[in-house]
């Protein structure tokens, strides 16, 4: 994956989908430094538990040998792009 920690600090996405994200790729047998994530983060907005924000964004992944791209919702409320990228992946949407 191109945006690893290390060159790139999140704000939506939290290290453990990372993790996962690059497990899924390696399980199609696919090379995680093919892949690139953009993360748009939305405007924060309080929670309904005082003194708590919830960050929201726009996860885009791309596959640099096709070009194929997909967007996908993430953050606080949102963690579920891993899976729905994995269903993409399996599906042949990155190939």
């Amino acid at each position: 994956m191109k945006n690893e920690r290390t060159t790139q600090q999140f704000l939506a996405i939290d290290e453990s989908e990372i993790r996962d994200f690059v497990s899924v790729i390696k399980e199609q047998g696919l090379d995680p430094g093919d892949f690139r994530v953009d993360e748009t983060v939305d405007d924060p907005r309080p929670a309904a538990i005082p003194g708590l924000i919830i960050t929201k964004a726009t996860v885009r992944v791309t596959h640099s040998k096709t070009g194929a791209s997909r967007r996908y919702r993430g953050g606080d409320d949102g963690t579920a792009w891993v899976v729905e990228f994995g269903q993409d992946l399996r599906s042949g949407h990155f190939r």
